[in-house]
């Protein structure tokens, strides 16, 4: 006999059914931990010092609201574990190219690694930061945010499972030996927004293979030049001005224009073959005379010659000549001993040389810092040039006022009246009296008159620098700086050893005089050959 159904039942069923589908969905949502809060967050990794990090947990609370807003997560890279959070999530997520540069950013499922597209998706982010997978890779992030009680919060999470030894099952046994060690070249450069993240990945190597020998060049210097030119005719690269950092090399191949991660380069290791590395022969003298040529680099036509003539034109720079003349010559109007000249004068000279090597070692860490930054570099160079270019026509102006009329107080190019006075004053006031004070006194003369006719005398010193920087901060570059800076002052040595051996200072004044329009002329002839050498330093 069939049984007839009753509608009222099967509906009761399909219902209970349906929420018993409806709440297992409910209870597995609970359980994951990424669903337990539905505070959104966006991760943010980057360096401590990155710029464009910063800016951005600047904005984050300006653009959100701390109820509402999604959190932003800081995961610094120096912090090792955030570093491996992060190949890990690269791994999982596998967002195709890893982004070779800081900041990257982990919004919902995706790994952003352009600043631009980030901003691009501003108006997407709050519903993009709700929508993280369910890994457990994120259950520290998805913490961090549920307790958060501001917008941006700095997190360092606990260790993650990095890259480990991998031993071939083809590689020879390990060997310690540095003849066995595996080998690897890397290019960089100051400055360099992807070098930040490779040398990341270069340090979990080192931890994986502690025997790695690895040789690091900035491709800014000279021997990094050289190295690689070295590497571009191992490889049958193209020899043109492409810049290649971050790139590294090992003997059977290279990678460059992309992030080598440590895993890969330990792969390429493994099948390596142990040969000396084209990069292990010690640079020769001759190599870097070639790369000189080659690079067209001007730094060579800074020699000692050069930098004499730049330091003695400077020397006899009407500002610094006449500050001269003007001290012995009130020493010896006091009616001062010979023994009295001779420890003021050598005293202000050894204060202004002090003085200028000084300011030269600033202005040196200074060029040096900004190397890495080169399209400001070169924006210097094009500065100095330009400016060299404007007082070369200044002082030949000056040259032509001077033979016309024969007075030098028509020339612009100089100190003005009232700065004379003032260091007339000061000279005065610190050689009046006679004490063992006047040792230091003159010292610190030097210094502080160094000081007043910096903005005359660096017209040639600023930019023989940034020539004689050009290659970065190194022993040749110090020694150069030390010769200019003593030319500099031989002229005021001279004129005090003439005041201790009792010829006045009267001829010293006459002839400064009667040559200020030649040495006009020099300096204008100096800073012709300045502009030239900045024009090519910053073309080059």
């Amino acid at each position: 006999m069939p049984v007839r159904s009753n509608p009222t039942s099967f509906c009761v069923c399909f219902f209970l059914l349906l929420g018993l589908l409806f709440a297992g969905t409910v209870l597995a949502q609970i359980s994951s931990p990424a669903a337990a809060s539905s505070r959104g967050f966006v991760a943010l990794f980057g360096t401590e010092d990155c710029d464009d990090c910063a800016a951005v947990k600047k904005q984050w609370p300006e653009a959100y609201e701390l109820a509402e807003g999604p959190v932003l997560l800081f995961l610094p890279i120096e912090h090792a574990p955030n570093y491996a959070l992060l190949n890990r999530l690269e791994d999982a997520l596998q967002p195709g190219k890893k982004a070779a540069s800081f900041p990257i950013f982990l919004i919902g499922d995706k790994l952003i690694g352009d600043l631009d597209a980030f901003y691009d998706m501003a108006d997407e982010l709050p519903a993009l930061s709700q929508k993280h997978p369910a890994l457990p890779l994120l259950d520290e992030l998805v913490s961090a945010a549920a307790k958060a009680d501001r917008l941006v919060i700095e997190l360092r999470v606990q260790a993650v499972k990095t890259l480990e030894a991998a031993p071939s099952a083809d590689a020879p046994p390990p060997d310690d030996s540095a003849e066995h060690s595996p080998q690897l070249l890397y290019f960089y450069q100051k400055g360099c927004a992807k070098c930040s993240r490779q040398e990341k990945e270069l340090a979990i190597l080192r931890d994986v293979l502690p025997a790695l020998q690895l040789a690091g060049y900035d491709v800014a210097t000279l021997d990094g030049q050289i190295i690689l030119r070295r590497a571009k005719e191992y490889f049958g690269i193209a020899d043109d001005n492409k810049n290649l950092a971050p790139m590294i090399c090992w003997p059977r191949g290279y990678i460059s224009g992309r992030l080598a991660s440590a895993s890969e380069l330990q792969a390429a290791l493994a099948g390596s073959t142990q040969d000396d590395a084209f990069w292990s022969t010690p640079i020769s003298d001759a190599e870097r005379r070639s790369e000189r040529l080659q690079q067209g680099s001007l730094l060579k036509s800074f020699t000692v010659g050069v930098v004499i003539m730049a330091g003695l034109i400077d020397g006899f720079n009407p500002c610094a000549f006449a500050t001269s003349v003007f001290l012995i010559g009130y020493l010896l109007y006091l009616k001062r001993r010979p023994r009295e000249i001779a420890v003021v004068g050598f005293s202000f000279c050894a204060g202004v040389f002090l003085a200028y090597v000084l300011f030269g070692l600033g202005l040196s860490f200074l060029l040096d810092f900004i190397s890495g930054m080169l399209w400001l570099k070169k924006a210097i160079y094009g500065f100095f040039a330009l400016v060299a270019l404007i007082l070369a026509v200044g002082h030949l102006r000056d040259a032509l006022r001077v033979r016309r009329s024969g007075k030098p107080s028509d020339m612009t190019l100089g100190l003005s009246n009232d700065t004379h006075r003032k260091i007339h004053d000061r000279i005065k006031s610190l050689t009046e009296h006679r004490s063992w004070l006047m040792l230091p006194a003159a010292i610190v003369l030097g210094v502080v008159v160094s000081s007043m006719e910096l903005a005359c005398t660096g017209q040639i010193y600023l930019p023989t620098l940034a020539a004689i920087n050009a290659e970065g901060i190194n022993l040749q570059a110090f020694l150069l700086l030390i010769l200019y800076n003593f030319c500099f002052i031989l002229p005021l040595v001279v004129i005090t050893g003439m005041a201790v051996v009792g010829i006045g200072t009267k001829a010293a004044a006459a002839w400064g005089r009667k040559h200020v329009g030649t040495t006009k002329i020099a300096m204008a002839a100096l800073f012709i050959a300045i502009a030239v050498v900045m024009g090519a330093l910053a073309f080059a």
